[in-house]
Order: structure tokens, then sequence, then C-alpha cells
């Protein structure tokens, strides 16, 4: 019996427990997006028993600060009042795995998403590959023919490709070098090549460029120290930002499209008609505190398309619209701590910026087999504040941002 007690209170149990639910939970999420099919007994043991481990970590061994567990509480609030409303079921595991992370190494969660990420995507597209599973080819005019890869629609295979790249270039940061930025260039273009997913080919050369010029700018000597650290205090006061200015922008866009317009039609068509479905969606629904039942008629899984297509893409819209205002200004809040939290990396604060401009076209923002950067919340930083600077130096740049009115 003392040895089983003995165990439970190893130094590293709680993480155990935490990746054991998380692992449960990422690999059946990321199996959903493939063609594979889905057995019930898939879902009726690995989202219980997630919900389980997760659980046992945060009673067992989280201990949450006041301004922490009243952020939690608003939020475990919100989502059962959101799941009473609309009958949503994903804030509450969004939440529980943003709890359950605390004290975790954001390093190793981003590490896990990307090994699993990568094994359960590879093997679709093996397996596309060999007509195990149905490659969805989808035949439009002038955009050809759109490949899916084993998972259920083009778009989606760009996303993870997209969001893949991202965690690899956060985790790597200034150990980046020219071919890593080649790869990404090349598989961006193959994207759009076979995909056509215009979007996540676009963020993914948009990753590859932030990163190159970032690391650019700040580990270049022909840079000056005044631009260097402009460039560090740009995106240290408005990085944190930017993905409450993306999704105002994106309801404030919606609110004043105006559908007999000329201008405003062709601008919802470089935007692949996110504007007027987010704006149908308000007339057809209106918003509310806590969302509501909404029919989401999408594409995926089949090569019919639908007549009646009433998806809302926009993450920013599908949250307000699907799971009401307060859970909107909630996530909003929680990823703006996640930016303030590691306002010290530029990496991470490039990554959230990078994630803010997708989600105003698509709809991942909370899902975790595409973005596990919420998990930051309460895990621990990859890169400390100034871990690797002298006491001189840091002596230094307070006194240079000084002399610069910075």
């Amino acid at each position: 019996m003392g040895k089983v007690i003995d165990y439970f209170h190893h130094p590293q149990m709680g993480e155990r427990i935490f990746f054991a639910g998380y692992i449960l939970f990422l690999w059946r999420s990321v199996w959903v997006t493939t063609m594979f099919p889905l057995s019930g007994l898939m879902t009726m043991v690995c989202v219980p028993l997630a919900a389980l481990f997760l659980g046992l970590k945060i009673l067992l061994y989280d201990h949450y600060p006041v301004r922490q567990f009243l952020l939690l509480a608003s939020t475990l609030l919100c989502v059962c009042l959101v799941f009473l409303s609309s009958g949503s079921i994903n804030p509450f595991f969004w939440l529980l795995l943003v709890a359950a992370s605390r004290d975790v190494k954001f390093e190793k969660i981003v590490k896990v998403y990307l090994a699993v990420n990568i094994a359960v995507i590879f093997l679709a597209f093996c397996a596309a590959s060999f007509d195990v599973i149905e490659n969805l080819q989808y035949k439009t005019g002038k955009r050809g023919i759109r490949n899916s890869f084993g998972i259920i629609y083009p778009t989606d295979f760009g996303a993870h490709i997209f969001f893949l790249f991202l965690a690899y270039y956060y985790l790597k940061g200034e150990a980046l070098r020219w071919y890593h930025y080649a790869i990404t260039i090349a598989a961006a273009g193959l994207v759009y090549y076979f995909c056509n997913a215009r979007l996540d080919s676009g963020c993914t050369l948009m990753l590859a460029v932030l990163y190159g010029v970032g690391n650019g700018i700040m580990h270049s000597r022909a840079v000056s120290m005044r631009v260097k650290m402009k460039w560090e205090l740009l995106w240290r006061k408005v990085g944190v930002w930017a993905m409450v200015l993306f999704a105002v922008f994106s309801v404030l866009m919606t609110l004043f499209y105006q559908k007999d317009s000329r201008a405003w039609q062709e601008l919802d068509k470089i935007v692949s008609s996110r504007l007027r479905l987010g704006n149908n969606g308000i007339e057809e629904y209106g918003w509310t505190l806590f969302g509501q039942a909404i029919e989401m008629v999408g594409n995926g899984g089949s090569t019919t398309l639908p007549s009646d297509y009433s998806f809302i893409d926009c993450s920013y819209m599908y949250m307000l619209l699907r799971h009401g205002i307060g859970f909107l200004v909630l996530m909003l809040a929680i990823f703006t701590i996640c930016c303030y939290k590691n306002r010290h990396d530029q990496y991470f604060l490039y990554a959230m910026a990078l994630i803010s401009v997708n989600c105003v076209i698509a709809h991942h923002i909370i899902q975790v087999e595409y973005n596990p950067f919420a998990l930051a919340l309460l895990a621990q930083c990859v890169r400390e504040p100034e871990g690797a600077w002298s006491l001189g130096h840091l002596r230094w740049k307070r006194q240079a941002f000084h002399r610069l009115n910075l």
C-alpha cells in the first residue's frame, strides 16, 4: 500500500496522468478528421478515460492561485451555460485540457501534439495512397482537382499542415535555418497545387516569412540595435492583442457587410463568402449570451457537396453565434493572457498572430487537434524571460530602451 501511495506522490506523476488523458483525447480528435471509420467503442473509451485522467490531474495535483481559480471558475460556469443553451460540449473539453495543463512543460505538450498528429496524418496519407481509405477529390472549375489525402476535406488537410509547421517553428525558434524555410515554402506550394487550400498555403508561406524576417532582424549583425529593439517592442505591445484585434475586425466586417454592394461582394469573394455566411447567421439567429443550437451544413467526408451550405467558418463569428458572447469574451481573454504571459517570447507571439489571421477564415480556434496554444495559459513557458542574458546585458538594454524613449 505504501508503494502505491509513493507512486502517486512521484514528482512526475501529475504530468504523466495529464499526458495519458491528453494523448487519448488528441488521438481521437485527430482520427475524427480522417476518413478512417470511427467506431463507437473508440469514442466510448477515449473520451471518458481522457476526462477521467484530466480530472484526476486537476483534483490530485493542481493548486490554483486566486486569479487563475476565478478565471477558470468563470469559464467553467460559462461553458456549462453554453452546454445548456446550445448542446455543445466542445468548450468544456477545451477548458478541461487548459486547466489540467497547469505546471506541465508546454514544450512537451507541443512535442506530443506533433508526434500524435504526424503519426495519424501520415497513416491517413499512406492509407489513401493505397486505396485503403478514400482520397476525396473535388473537381472545381477554375481551381482544378482538390485532394484531401485521407483527411475529410482538402482545407482540413491544409490546416493540419499549417499547424504542424507552426508548432515545429515555435519549438525551433532561433535554431531555424534556411533549409527549414525552403522546405516550408515548398510545402506551401504543394498544398496549394494539390489541395488548392489557399488560406492554409498562404498562412504556411507567411509562417516562413515572419519567422525568417524575425530571426533575420534579431540575430543579424547587419541590423542596428535600435531596429532590433523597436521590433521587439512592437511585438510586446501589439502582438499580445493580435487575436482581439482580428476578432473585433471580423465581427465588425460581418456586421457592416451589405449584400447589395458590389464592393462588399468582391471583398466577400476574396474571403470565400465568410462575410455573407456570417451576416446570414446574424440575421437568422442573432446572438445570445451563452450560445444556441445552430445547424451547420458544411462540406467534408463526401464528394457530394450540399446545396444548402451554411457553415460559418470564421472562428470568431462561429464562437459568437454558436457559443455566445460570454464564451467569446472569455476565450479571447484566455488567449490574450497566454500572449501576455509569453510576451518575452517573440516566437510565441508570431505563432499567435498567424493563428489569429488563420481564424478569420477557418474555424479551428478551440480544436486542440489543430491549435494547442491555449494550453500555454497554465503550462510552463518554453522560453523563460531573459533566461540566457547576463545582468549587465539586461541593465544595458533597459538603459537603451530609456534613451530611445520606448
